[in-house]
């Protein structure tokens, strides 16, 4: 890609003339069919769950694993989210707008997901809110029902990783900031140790928050210290793993210093086939096939592994020529884009078309074929995701356009569409 360079570089006084120099952000087209496979793991995961393939069957122990495609929009949030912040960091220019950056994650999260809430449990009575009355009301709509154990079950159930998420939202910039703190004192290869050792904390505290809580639950008092492992630092370890990446992509993308073997043909598929050997492995770790169950200290591979496993999954779509190989061209196909591209409100309503199928078609819960089962629920939450798309989110996310601040040019072009977890151009 070619170099970028400003007229008049603008960045940070008194940098070290040793930055990088700045360069367009290249751009990450495979990413919407991550979205989709993610996407369709977690709605495999529940289908397999309510038809009873997972308890009835030899493959129980790999479709209960299903649930590992949240890992993977977990990974790839942290991935797209940060890399605008640290190629800022690296090359030692301006970093993105705090505000701006805020206001177009709430764009994008939160109008589509009140209005699904609100149709949900409101309208259409496919899940109630919790008890409580007013307060149930309050801590759906502000993501707030992962602090609460009476919430867990109610509202939409699966929306719990949406409350991590915005709490991610809220914590990276603030995190770039203390990171690129003093930058101005350093060399560039002093930053990139920096951001490294930054990760490695993360990755620290999440396994001593999860070795903290998990050793505090019990039969007779579990459920508190059962819903702080799904807190936002418990995953400080699978957003670290996609950051990581950014950080290699954003070094390598400044320094023209991509290794040559990451554009064999070879990669994507070795890439892959360790994230099933991941996957695997996580099936026979002898955990619990249901999906609530008291957590022990396995949980904590069980989680390693799924980074392992998604962090494999993206390696192909972040590095190497992304117009070349199967793989990639799988995942840049248009009906694997564009299922990832409406990704977001089929995560939002799957659950949903569950329960419209089996309360419409009177289905035996645990005594249903599966495919069938599984492609009318991808069928019907596609339809629904589609309309959500281009009537909720779309518009909203036209909205920045009128926040006058929000136009600011960034002094490098490090900000693209790519860097948004659910953005269909990306």
């Amino acid at each position: 890609m070619a170099e970028y360079r400003p007229s008049s570089p603008s960045g940070d006084a008194g940098l070290s003339h040793n930055a990088a120099e700045p360069q367009r952000p290249p751009r990450f087209p495979a990413f919407n069919g991550l979205r989709a496979i993610a996407a369709m793991l977690v709605l495999g995961v529940h289908t397999a769950f309510v038809s009873g393939v997972t308890t009835r069957d030899g493959f129980g122990v790999y479709t209960a694993r299903l649930e590992i495609g949240v890992s993977v929009f977990f990974l790839i949030s942290g991935f797209l989210l940060y890399r605008p912040f640290v190629s800022a960091h690296l090359a030692g220019v301006t970093k993105p707008q705090t505000g701006a950056f805020w206001v177009r994650r709430l764009l994008r999260i939160v109008p589509a997901y009140w209005v699904a809430l609100f149709l949900i449990t409101t309208v259409f009575h496919l899940s109630t809110m919790g008890p409580g009355g007013w307060s149930a009301y309050v801590d759906h709509y502000f993501f707030l029902q992962i602090y609460f154990w009476s919430q867990w079950t109610h509202g939409i159930t699966q929306a719990w990783s949406l409350c991590v998420e915005m709490t991610f939202y809220l914590f990276i910039p603030l995190y770039a900031m203390a990171i690129g703190w003093r930058r101005e004192a350093r060399s560039a290869n002093q930053r990139l140790i920096v951001e490294l050792i930054g990760l490695a904390l993360m990755i620290g505290l999440s396994f001593a928050w999860r070795w903290y809580w998990l050793g505090r639950i019990s039969p007779t008092a579990q459920t508190a210290r059962l819903a702080a492992t799904f807190w936002f630092p418990a995953f400080l370890d699978l957003f670290a793993f996609g950051m990581f990446l950014a950080v290699l992509s954003a070094w390598t993308h400044q320094h023209h210093s991509e290794p040559t073997w990451v554009t064999r043909a070879w990669v994507p598929w070795v890439s892959w086939g360790l994230a099933g050997i991941f996957l695997y492995s996580v099936g026979h770790l002898g955990i619990s096939l249901l999906p609530v169950y008291t957590q022990g200290f396995s949980d904590i591979t069980k989680q390693s592994l799924y980074g392992l496993f998604a962090l494999f999954l993206l390696l192909p779509a972040v590095f190497g020529p992304q117009n070349k190989g199967f793989i990639r061209g799988f995942l840049r196909s248009w009906p694997v884009a564009s299922l990832g591209a409406i990704s977001y409100a089929i995560y939002l309503w799957h659950q949903a078309m569950i329960q419209e199928l089996l309360q419409r078609q009177h289905l035996t819960l645990f005594a249903i074929p599966f495919w069938p089962f599984f492609f009318a629920v991808v069928g019907l939450s596609a339809a629904i995701a589609a309309v959500s798309y281009f009537v909720v989110e779309r518009p909203a996310l036209h909205l920045k356009n009128s926040l006058s601040w929000w136009r600011q040019r960034s002094s490098i072009g490090l900000i693209n569409t790519s860097a948004d977890p659910h953005d269909p151009s990306a």
